[in-house]
């Protein structure tokens, strides 16, 4: 029973109402488009739970429970739309909690989502022979 409740926790949503569309470009080799929606309602979700841990006026950073890092981006074509943050750094959120809302217009708005590989740092360094 825990495991079925666990694997649903760490299940990607949707994290606003409205139509699938194409992925944005990524704006970094590490990230890794999952999906995109061109929004119906001006509520933004968050689409997995974890815990915030980037903040910006346009994105936002989750940190999962499997230890992904989520990005959620809007992306749009005409700076008029804007959006309120509801969430802080540092918030635990899921799927039912409200973390933003966008105000004016809709239709040139597009909310992606993408995973970002980050790249283990070690402390282990290799000597060249001389």
């Amino acid at each position: 029973m825990w495991f079925s409740h666990h694997q649903k926790r760490n299940s990607l949503q949707a994290p606003v109402a409205g139509t699938y569309t194409v992925i944005p470009t990524a704006t970094s080799p590490q990230q890794i488009g999952l999906l995109a929606i061109q929004p119906t309602s001006p509520v933004i979700n968050a689409p997995i739970d974890g815990d915030i841990i980037s903040l910006s006026p346009s994105r936002l950073v989750i940190n999962s429970l499997s230890n992904q890092h989520i990005e959620l981006r809007i992306d749009r074509t005409n700076f008029h739309n804007n959006c309120t943050w509801q969430v802080r750094v540092g918030d635990s959120v899921s799927p039912l909690t409200i973390v933003g809302t966008l105000y004016g217009s809709l239709k040139d708005v597009t909310i992606a989502v993408y995973r970002i590989d980050t790249i283990q740092a070690t402390n282990w360094v290799s000597l060249a022979n001389n």
